[in-house]
């Protein structure tokens, strides 16, 4: 698996680790909600393990909350594996340390890690997903709220909704 920028899925006794390596981005995001809200329906535990990771943009924040969301209207674990330094850089600026549960340790790992290929959406479904993302970061009560509603009201207009 290639380290820059990529996402890798790894089989634990219980679920599955997504491994977030370099930059987890808009072009990643529909792939890793698809594979994960996927395996929560299947009952799985996922930790989103970012111990390698430089840099989620907001597109990729938004979708850890609708994650979230998902595994808490499931009963499924969802987790989220950094050091305090990592957790710091990559989600306080949002709140979602906050929100997200945090896992100490990594589950030991019963496979071999394998990329998860981005997704290549149809232009009006990738711009749906850019706005549920937003949608969800806008109403995290943090202070770039403000800004992700006004990013909402732009993708509105531009798909036709508002």
């Amino acid at each position: 698996m290639s380290e820059q920028n990529s996402v890798g899925v790894t089989r634990t006794k219980t679920g599955y680790i997504v491994s977030v390596h370099g930059q987890g981005t808009r072009q990643q995001s529909p792939a890793v909600r698809d594979f994960v809200s996927g395996a929560m329906e299947d009952g799985a535990d996922i930790v989103l393990d970012l111990s390698r990771c430089e840099y989620l943009d907001s597109t990729f924040l938004g979708c850890l909350v609708v994650l979230h969301k998902r595994g808490c209207e499931r009963g499924n674990r969802f987790s989220v594996h950094a050091d305090d330094a990592r957790m710091k850089k990559l989600l306080h600026p949002t709140r979602l340390d906050t929100i997200l549960a945090r896992r100490e340790e990594l589950p030991p790992a019963v496979s071999a890690t394998v990329e998860l290929p981005a997704l290549e959406l149809p232009r009006e479904e990738f711009g749906q997903h850019l706005l549920n993302t937003h949608e969800e970061l806008a109403n995290v009560d943090s202070p770039s709220s403000a800004a992700f509603r006004l990013v909402c009201d732009q993708l509105r207009k531009e798909l036709g909704e508002g």
